[in-house]
């Protein structure tokens, strides 16, 4: 049997003091393989890129306390790898000794499948690929570039379909960095995405990015996790923290048999004043969680969820387009943020905050539903 713990998103601005409970660090120790998504480059690698959003980096120290704490597959396959360009994304790859790192790199490195044998023999796939922001890998004609695999690419599906053919591994699993920000219901159009990689051959999809929990569920008797949240994701300020930031889930996935892949979810969360991640007990948590799941199975209530959440979406979207200087509302807030950052020095009307929302697929799609809604 091999067992395989998946952690969410972890950005760290100081490791010092920071640990885990007793009983994570039990599970992490006794798991054949534990993933983590890296979500931000370490600290002082070289100039943020020009962006909508803003560009983050961590300790130079987290590489070494990921290590240390047993996580031996890195995902860098996220929105943020690539802030402070090909340099950063570099000098954090090169920062793990041990652990390997998936999802980023070259075209080849980026698509590339990673392969671990575990003790007992079996042979574990992983795949890592995020929707398309900046430094995504969406155009294989751009041979030269740098970033991270985009999980809409065709290459994706079609080394999903070889793996899954059971000639290469016993199990595939699928890393996901997708949808949209602090909404607890993925949006349909990755429900059918996921399903679909399902269907390619994948046997587990298990996702993060929105900085909070969404629910899971099993499709054809295979485990699908819309999103872990966040693993650790320090902020400096807590008050701006929103609902369930520090709250998130591991994924416990066993496999007994070739292709048979069975998923325990535990609950995690970080106390910032403490440093520590532990296990969360908080009854309100789980049942909010359980909310979600039965969201999922009830196509109605779960479609209202989905539109409630895109509709109080839209004004940010459409600031941003203002912000951008694409939509002149000289009234809005989008528009005299979009002043001010030239103000600064930042350059007017920054066309990166509205083409982010065109070329990420979870924004774009999020932004149709709303105005389907608000003009039909």
């Amino acid at each position: 049997m091999a067992k395989t713990t998946i952690w969410g998103d972890f950005k760290a601005d100081s490791v010092d003091r920071l640990s885990l409970s007793g009983g994570l660090t039990y599970l992490l120790n006794t798991s054949d393989i534990n993933v983590v998504n890296i979500e931000a480059p370490v600290r002082g690698a070289s100039k943020a890129i020009r962006k909508s959003g803003p560009s983050i980096s961590q300790s130079g120290e987290a590489p070494r306390w990921i290590e240390e704490y047993g996580f031996n597959v890195v995902s860098l396959a996220n929105n943020h790898t690539m802030d402070f360009g090909t340099e950063g994304m570099e000098t954090t790859r090169r920062a793990f000794g041990k652990a390997r790192v998936i999802g980023c790199g070259s075209w080849q490195e980026a698509y590339k499948p990673l392969v671990m044998k575990t003790a007992d023999g079996m042979r574990i796939a992983f795949l890592a690929a995020t929707h398309c922001e900046f430094g995504t890998l969406t155009d294989k004609s751009w041979h030269d570039e740098i970033g991270t695999a985009w999980l809409m690419h065709p290459d994706l599906d079609r080394t999903i379909q070889f793996l899954g053919g059971g000639r290469c591994c016993d199990a595939l699993i699928v890393i996901a960095h997708a949808g949209v920000e602090y909404m607890d219901v993925p949006l349909p159009e990755w429900r059918e995405r996921y399903h679909r990689l399902i269907e390619l051959g994948a046997d587990a999809v298990i996702a993060s990015h929105p900085h909070v929990p969404q629910g899971w569920e099993m499709y054809q008797g295979k485990p699908i996790c819309y999103s872990l949240g966040n693993f650790c994701f320090t902020k400096l300020k807590k008050d701006k923290a929103s609902a369930h930031w520090y709250e998130s889930l591991c994924c416990v996935l066993t496999i007994e048999k070739p292709h048979e892949v069975n998923m325990e979810m535990k609950f995690v969360i970080y106390q910032p004043e403490a440093k520590m991640i532990t296990e969360n007990d908080d009854k309100v948590f789980k049942e909010h969680l359980n909310r979600l799941n039965s969201l999922l199975k009830d196509d109605g209530a779960y479609m209202q969820e989905v539109n409630k959440g895109v509709s109080k979406l839209l004004p940010h979207y459409m600031n941003q387009f203002s912000r951008g200087g694409l939509v002149k509302n000289v009234l809005s807030m989008g528009f005299l943020k979009g002043l001010a950052e030239g103000l600064l020095g930042k350059g007017f009307f920054k066309r990166e905050h509205w083409m982010n929302n065109i070329q990420c697929e979870s924004h774009r799609w999020a932004i149709l539903r709303a105005m389907k809604q608000k003009y039909r």
